[in-house]
């Protein structure tokens, strides 16, 4: 057999010592920074621009304020580029330690970009590798959108599932295995992801959590159109005729007829579709000229309550938001989005028909057309952002459970559009209450705040936390048929129960017993 000579000998061994020196260092980079394996990572559409491990437990947030008490974790940053000109920028937080074998995504708010890292910290706390998206942009206002197809949607439609498809591949990577359930929740706009998901996406997640879903967003926008309308003289811009205290007025009026229908008086309409009150009760007299509401205003009134109809047919565009919800205490009112705040003298979300509806810069809200322009908006639009097909019968044979949740006092998404979507959704799809329920929640504001018991998120378990009785009915079969919600003395959680009351299935609501302590849920049932 040859031999080597002494030195090829030599720099064969110097070769293997080199080998083996790399590998050293690299196992030695890779324990003090296990993230070091993610890094550079490329997937279909998406890649890794940076990972690194945090085992401080602290991180740095903005205005000066600082995350504290994490465990370890790694924090990924990642960019997802489905067309040429995406730019979906997404973080997934990957615990070190003691990972439960479950992944979830945070839904976002209005058109904003903004990413919640409490809300990511607070999931990795339990153990839950947790992820969020900017949406594919920067900033909260809508010119992203402006002449970009593409940027409007990766907004409406494609960042959440671009971002989870590649946070799944991320984590199965780090574990070496892959997540075994996976969820997703979101209020508002983040209701409309968590909706789109389900019916466009039905493979992304096991379990949906969508509150106050603006899921109908082209007739939603047409919605606050007519607000500002119906509240202006017109070609009139700059002197609404209802004012913000007018608002007040008129829900504490409304309160103090129909608070008592339900049998208690807690300062909630329980059922708004049972309140009688019309604006005209309020009417000024002869005899009465203050804590009264003019003609004019009464007429404007009316309009909102009747909702954004079409010239042609007067059929509904966008139902009018319930008696209620005009300004609940504790959770703002119609005001915040029958005008832009920054700009009062034109309509909420004008640049979603300016710009993006119909890129027409001058586009004079009070010559719209409202009918055939309602017809091209809706054209252009609904495949780019709506999420409102009834048919999630895709998502239900994957095995996908869906929770979804509305405050009646809603000010800003109508709880009447929630519930006439989920009436068509469960008449379109077969079974569809074997795997979706809608709780509906009295005196709640927009996802929330309000006079009623609107805390159903921080019970320990599944009998009091909306997301706890998802993942039950997700991992165990157990559908939550009641959630105990709770009205606090402030939106801190540690702050005291003043009432509680149960969170029924849609179409059954709490009803009083009869007897026992009012404030308490248990003197309630579901009917």
């Amino acid at each position: 057999m040859p031999t080597l000579s002494p030195l090829l000998a030599l720099a064969a061994g110097a070769v293997l010592a080199a080998a083996i020196s790399t590998c050293v260092h690299r196992a030695q980079a890779q324990a003090a920074d296990p993230c070091a394996t993610l890094a550079n990572s490329v997937f279909s559409d998406a890649k890794v621009e940076s990972a690194e491990a945090n085992r401080s437990g602290t991180l740095a947030g903005g205005r000066g304020s600082a995350l504290t008490g994490l465990p370890g974790f790694c924090r990924v940053r990642g960019l997802a580029t489905p067309t040429p000109r995406s730019r979906i920028h997404f973080e997934a937080w990957l615990p070190l330690a003691s990972w439960n074998g479950r992944i979830e995504m945070i839904g976002n708010g209005g058109y904003s970009s903004a990413i919640s890292t409490n809300e990511l910290a607070a999931l990795m706390r339990q153990g839950t590798a947790s992820v969020a998206t900017d949406t594919g942009h920067e900033g909260g206002e809508l010119d992203f959108g402006y002449g970009n197809d593409d940027a409007i949607a990766d907004w409406g439609n494609r960042a959440v599932h671009e971002s989870i498809v590649a946070a799944k591949a991320l984590a199965a990577r780090f574990y070496g295995r892959a997540p075994r359930y996976s969820y997703f929740a979101g209020c508002s706009t983040g209701g409309h992801q968590a909706l789109m998901e389900a019916q466009r996406y039905p493979a992304d997640f096991d379990g949906i959590l969508a509150g106050d879903p603006g899921n109908n967003r082209t007739n939603l926008n047409f919605g606050f159109l007519w607000q500002f309308l119906a509240n202006h003289e017109p070609g009139d811009n700059s002197h609404p005729i209802l004012t913000a205290q007018d608002l007040v007025l008129v829900n504490r009026a409304a309160v103090k007829q129909c608070d008592a229908l339900d049998g208690v008086t807690d300062g909630v309409i329980a059922d708004p579709r049972q309140c009688k009150f019309t604006p005209a009760q309020l009417r000024c007299t002869a005899g009465k000229t203050t804590d009264c509401l003019s003609d004019r205003k009464v007429r404007a009134l009316e309009q909102m309550y009747g909702g954004a109809r079409r010239r042609d047919t007067g059929a509904t565009i966008y139902p009018g938001w319930p008696v209620g919800s005009e300004a609940p205490e504790g959770a703002g009112g119609w005001q915040t989005y029958w005008a832009n705040p920054a700009r009062p003298e034109e309509p909420q979300r004008v640049e979603y028909f300016r710009h993006w509806a119909f890129n027409d810069p001058n586009w004079n809200w009070w010559s719209f057309d409202w009918a055939k322009g309602v017809d091209a908006a809706r054209a252009r639009m609904a495949s780019l952002v709506d999420a409102t097909s009834p048919d999630l019968s895709a998502f239900e044979r994957r095995g996908g459970k869906i929770i979804l949740y509305q405050g009646f006092a809603d000010p800003v998404v109508s709880a009447s559009d929630t519930i006439a979507y989920y009436e068509r959704m469960t008449a379109v799809t077969p079974g569809a209450l074997s795997f979706s329920a809608l709780f509906l929640v009295p005196g709640m504001g927009h996802c929330s705040g309000g006079p009623g018991a609107t805390d159903f998120s921080s019970g320990p378990d599944a009998s009091g936390n909306i997301g706890l009785a998802l993942q039950d009915w997700v991992e165990k079969g157990s559908k939550p048929n009641r959630i105990l919600a709770v009205h606090r003395q402030s939106r801190a959680a540690a702050s005291g129960a003043s009432f509680s009351r149960p969170l029924c299935p849609w179409p059954q609501l709490a009803h009083y017993n009869g007897s026992g302590d009012t404030a308490d849920a248990v003197n309630f049932t579901c009917r």
